[in-house]
Order: structure tokens, then C-alpha cells, then sequence
């Protein structure tokens, strides 16, 4: 016997149970090996092309099987919405490797397999508009959305994670909600004093003294997060504060370029070269004109990778920096 197709516009995503008996679905239907459960009370159809042992959901998929079965009030928080965001979270997070994290504004939250609770007395006031699309569950009141999914406000879920994250976790979030890095015209090119106040705002909430602590660190103009953690390994070793970003130009105002880290002082940059930089031959070929620029306007440029961040070699990374400052 043929098996019962699923119709649209099931077929196009994850979709409730409940929404699957109005459409005529029954329970043996549900449980064919076409259709998988992500939640609880939610199916989607399998990918025939996908490796069954293949990788694993990534968090926006983890948090789109979600959406069929979320209420009105309910919306993605903590480091959840900071993932959604498209803000750095460690890669458990990222990977859907841990439980989503899901906050209500009335009555019961969530309580099923891989999503942790929250409540919360309000939803919160928003004072602008965001690109990413807004709906109105009420007047005076702006609900954000991220493809869709409701979020709670990036700042907010920044503080909301402090007994989530560590402190060099908040830093890389917080470098980035006051950077560049997001997608989301929300959550960039926030201020330093939006952070401040949301810490100030949160006093007495669980982790709100190591977001205190990381939003003391937090820089503007920081664009990746090995910025961040190359910049916290050297002031962490006692040496000085470098100017983040900064456009550096030599005696006679030719522009040299950007790096990543500078003592302007001792004419001293120190740069962070991911892998992009040694696969892109454009790439690789513009860091070699701006490393001599730099040379022959008088400046010592200090390259490091990820393997500098992390054991003996940092050690010998921080001792050579200190030697050029010396």
C-alpha cells in the first residue's frame, strides 16, 4: 500500500503533531521512517540525501524544530539567542550540543526533553526597530524575531547568560554586540553604555557578577574572537593596553593599513592570521604588502596564530611582545 504523503505546507519543515491529525495524519503515519521527532510532538521529513551518520543539527536548525509547538509568550534566551543572533558562543552551543534555552512571559514554560525554562515577569521593551522582523503580539510592545524565531534582545541575552558562559565567553560576546560581526543590525554596533546599564539593570541575578567582570574587558572595534583572546592573553600578562583597529598611517599620511592590536608608541603591531588568511591568495598576498608598508614606515609587526594562544607558545608570544616594548 502506498504510504500517505505528507502535504504542504507540512512537508516544507518541522511541524506539530497536533497540526499533523488536522491534516488528516494519523499516529501510524507519524511514526513511518520517513518522518523524524527533533522534539517532542514535532516531525520533520528525513533528508533522503542525508548521511543518517553525518553531522549533527546546527543550533538554528535545533531551534526552527522547536518553533511548531512554542506559545505566544515563549522565546529564545540566553545563549541560545545569542547563537541566533549570529554572536560567538562555544561551539556546544553552536553544535546543538546542549539543551536550548527557551524563557515565558505568563503561565507554564516549556517542559520537554533539550529545552531548559525560564520565566520571566514581562516581555521586554524595545525602543527601536530592528531589521530582522518584528511582529506587534500587543501595543506598545516590539516582539523580535531572527528568521522567524522569537529572541529575546541580544543585550539582554548577553546578561541573561552570565551563569551560562565563562568570563572570556562574555568578553567574545560582548567584543562583538558593540563590533561589527552580526548579521543583524540588532545585535551590532551596540553601546558600551547599552551593556552597562543591562548589568546595572541585573543586579541580583545569578551570574551577574562575572557579566560585571567581562563588560569591564570589553572593547569596541574588536572584529573576530581571536582579537578578543589575543588581546585578554597580554594585558592578562601585565602588559599594556593596545589600541584595537586603529587606521595607522606613516610620517607622510600614507595609509598602511588596520592591525589587529598596536602600540603606537614603539611602533609595535601584533596581528592574529587565522587559516583564511594562508587560503585566500588575495589575502595572503595583501598582508605581505601591508606587513613590508608597515616595515618601512618604521613599525615591528608581531604574526601569531592560534597555536600562540595556548600553552608554552603564549608564553613565548607574551615574552616577545614585551621585549619589543622594552
Amino acid at each position: 500500500m502506498p504510504r500517505i504523503v505528507v502535504p504542504r505546507p507540512l512537508a516544507d519543515g518541522p511541524f506539530a503533531v497536533a497540526e499533523a491529525h488536522r491534516a488528516g495524519l494519523g499516529v501510524g503515519r507519524l511514526r513511518g521512517s520517513d518522518l523524524e521527532a527533533p522534539h517532542r510532538g514535532v516531525r520533520r521529513l528525513v533528508d533522503p540525501g542525508r548521511d543518517p551518520h553525518g553531522s549533527t543539527p546546527d543550533l538554528m536548525q535545533s531551534a526552527r524544530s522547536l518553533r511548531p509547538v512554542m506559545l505566544e509568550d515563549w522565546r529564545f534566551s540566553h545563549v541560545t539567542a545569542l547563537g541566533l543572533w549570529g554572536l560567538p558562543v562555544p561551539w556546544r552551543v553552536r553544535d546543538a550540543r546542549e539543551p536550548l534555552h527557551v524563557t515565558s512571559t505568563g503561565g507554564r514554560g516549556p517542559r520537554r526533553p533539550g529545552v531548559v525554562a525560564h520565566r520571566a515577569r514581562s516581555a521586554p521593551d524595545v525602543e527601536v526597530t530592528t531589521d530582522v522582523g518584528v511582529a506587534r503580539p500587543e501595543p506598545g510592545r516590539l516582539r523580535l524575531l531572527v528568521d522567524g524565531l522569537p529572541v529575546d534582545d541580544p543585550v539582554t541575552a548577553w546578561v541573561e547568560s552570565g551563569s551560562l558562559l565563562t568570563v572570556d565567553d562574555l568578553v567574545r560576546a560582548g567584543d562583538a554586540i558593540v563590533g561589527s560581526w552580526s548579521e543583524h543590525g540588532m545585535a551590532r554596533e551596540r553601546t558600551l553604555d547599552e551593556l552597562e546599564r543591562a548589568v546595572r539593570s541585573a543586579r541580583g541575578r545569578r551570574g551577574v557578577s562575572r557579566v560585571r567582570e567581562a563588560s569591564a574587558l570589553v572593547r569596541p572595534g574588536v572584529e573576530s574572537p581571536k582579537e578578543t583572546e589575543l588581546r585578554l592573553l597580554l594585558t592578562r600578562a601585565g602588559l599594556p593596553e593596545p589600541e584595537v583597529n586603529v587606521r595607522t598611517y606613516d610620517g607622510s599620511g600614507r595609509y598602511l593599513g588596520k592591525p589587529d592590536l598596536r602600540y603606537p608608541w614603539c611602533k609595535v603591531a601584533v596581528e592574529y592570521e587565522g587559516d583564511e588568511h594562508r587560503r585566500d591568495p588575495w589575502r595572503f598576498r595583501t598582508d605581505i604588502l601591508r606587513r613590508e608598508r608597515f616595515a618601512d614606515a618604521g613599525w615591528r609587526t608581531i604574526r601569531s596564530t592560534d597555536d600562540d594562544l595556548h600553552g608554552r607558545r603564549a608564553d613565548e608570544l607574551v615574552a616577545r611582545v614585551r621585549r619589543c616594548l622594552a
